[in-house]
């Protein structure tokens, strides 16, 4: 346990960091010195790299993650299981790069009446999606050997630095646009290599051949845990990426530009979600452990402070957004404005993924595990249908209440099923107090006047919603956690308790 809490530790630290980094390159630097399409492409680029590279791991990520135990010994080199993993992978990306030819007009075709970027880089997809699904295989496989931190360290910390080292080359015109490009895509290959190099150094790059342990039943366990990962995560991977495809594909004026209007707004949208990244991490494990002993009264406990906690955090970024949208346009070029309701929309998104808690976590580590793929496959479908209606007439804005309409159906399906499955309901009247409250501070710090100066407007603004905020959420007694916290930190100052 002590290793898992000091990784998980390390993880919180690495993906923080890197949420910092990337708001400097994403939401700051990237907006100013580069056009709108050449975002869009960019983040297309990555797009369909990792669709790709969902089907090219041919559910391998999960394997590595269900299976390396039974294959678990150094002495015997893992019995072959890197070098069954990545011939497997190495076959499937072989056939993906064949998917991507056939498909390649139509990825690269384009409505847009002035023509797009990607016909003209589009075959870079199929290198960025090589060095993502290896990269993947490698960083699962690392944790599987418990060590978490490496990839999180590349993924979140390095390729950001490399990046913000290439947009800062662009601004000194060191490097042009084109060498930009390929250079971005290249990013990709170095944090491969590290993993790959990182693996060798340790000793734990085995390739020898070895069957020995894959018996018909083994073969066929195999078969059906790769099946389903590459059911759930390819799903998974297409609703977080399917509007941005769609928003290309559907709109007929500045497609590519509008693309990267749309992910610059939904990275400030994402500093909602951001927080439940290294809770979840420890929510699952407790979850997973009490699903072994079938301790429903912990799964109870875990799943309605989870749902209480997360939408605190939740609502209180939610709303530090909405009451910074102005400013938040006034940062970035005018040209962004048109995505403010994107921002609003994708803040909901992901707070009513924050308010789910640990549904999802529930349900996959049930014996009902199979229901997610099924929910995120209907998922899919929903936000396809919802995509043709409100983007053609809405544009971005369209793109972006779909994607909330339909995640916020699926939230309320998967809690259907857990009350009615498992008996399990996480949610009472201190859940409708935290909005409550969150709305209150939102409209106490709105009418503050302005002083004219966008620093302080921000700092001001934001501070008051924050006080007023917690001050009402620790008063209220609607988390036994806050209330528990607030008293210890009360206690080591040697203040008196209120308890």
């Amino acid at each position: 346990m002590g290793i898992v809490r000091k990784q998980s530790i390390i993880g919180s630290i690495w993906v923080y960091l890197g949420a910092g980094l990337g708001f400097v390159t994403s939401a700051l630097l990237f907006p100013h010195y580069l056009d709108a399409e050449q975002i869009g492409l960019l983040n297309l680029l990555v797009t369909y790299g990792m669709l790709f590279a969902q089907f090219a791991s041919a559910g391998f990520q999960n394997t590595i993650t269900r299976m390396f135990p039974y294959f678990r010994d150094e002495t015997k080199k893992h019995n072959g299981f890197l070098f069954l993993t990545l011939a497997v992978v190495g076959i499937a990306t072989i056939l993906m790069i064949g998917v991507f030819f056939v498909t390649e007009p139509l990825i690269t075709q384009s409505n847009d009446k002035g023509g797009s970027l990607l016909q003209e880089y589009g075959l870079l997809i199929v290198p960025m999606f090589v060095f993502i699904v290896l990269f993947n295989i490698l960083d699962t496989y690392t944790k599987a050997l418990y060590n978490a931190t490496r990839g999180i360290l590349q993924k979140e910390v390095v390729l950001r630095i490399l990046t913000l080292i290439l947009i800062v080359a662009f601004i000194f015109n060191a490097v042009n646009y084109h060498q930009f490009v390929y250079l971005y895509v290249a990013c990709y290959g170095l944090i491969f290599l590290y993993m790959l190099v990182a693996l060798i150094v340790d000793g734990q790059f085995f390739l020898r051949p070895d069957f020995s342990l894959v018996d018909k039943k083994m073969a066929n366990e195999l078969f059906q845990v790769s099946l389903f990962g590459i059911i759930i995560s390819s799903a998974s991977m297409i609703v977080i990426n399917l509007d941005r495809i769609m928003i290309e594909k559907l709109m007929t004026e500045n497609s590519l530009a509008q693309v990267g209007i749309y992910t610059t707004c939904t990275y400030f949208a994402t500093m909602v979600i951001l927080p439940n990244r290294p809770l979840q991490k420890i929510t699952s494990t407790l979850v997973a452990e009490a699903w072994k002993r079938n301790d429903m009264d912990q799964l109870q406990l875990i799943y309605r402070k989870s749902t209480i906690t997360q939408l605190i955090i939740g609502t209180l970024v939610f709303f530090g957004l909405c009451i910074n949208l102005d400013y938040i346009f006034q940062i970035i070029p005018e040209q962004y404005s048109s995505g403010k309701w994107v921002i609003v929309f994708i803040g909901l998104f992901y707070l009513s993924d924050m308010a789910a808690g640990v549904n999802k976590d529930i349900v996959s580590n049930s014996p009902k595990y199979k229901k997610l793929s099924h929910w995120t496959i209907a998922l899919i479908f929903v936000i396809i249908l919802l995509n043709f209606v409100f983007i053609p007439s809405y544009g971005i804005t369209g793109a972006a209440v779909s994607s909330c309409i339909a995640r916020i159906l699926y939230n309320v399906v998967a809690y259907s099923y857990v009350n009615r499955k498992f008996h399990l309901q996480p949610y009472s009247m201190k859940h409708v107090v935290i909005l409550l409250i969150g709305g209150v501070a939102f409209l106490a710090s709105y009418f503050v006047p302005e002083t004219g100066m966008l620093i302080c407007d921000i700092i001001i603004k934001s501070g008051i919603l924050t006080i007023l905020f917690c001050v009402m959420i620790y008063f209220s007694k609607v988390s036994e956690d806050v209330t528990d916290l607030v008293e210890e930190f009360r206690q080591k100052l040697g203040g008196k308790s209120r308890k």
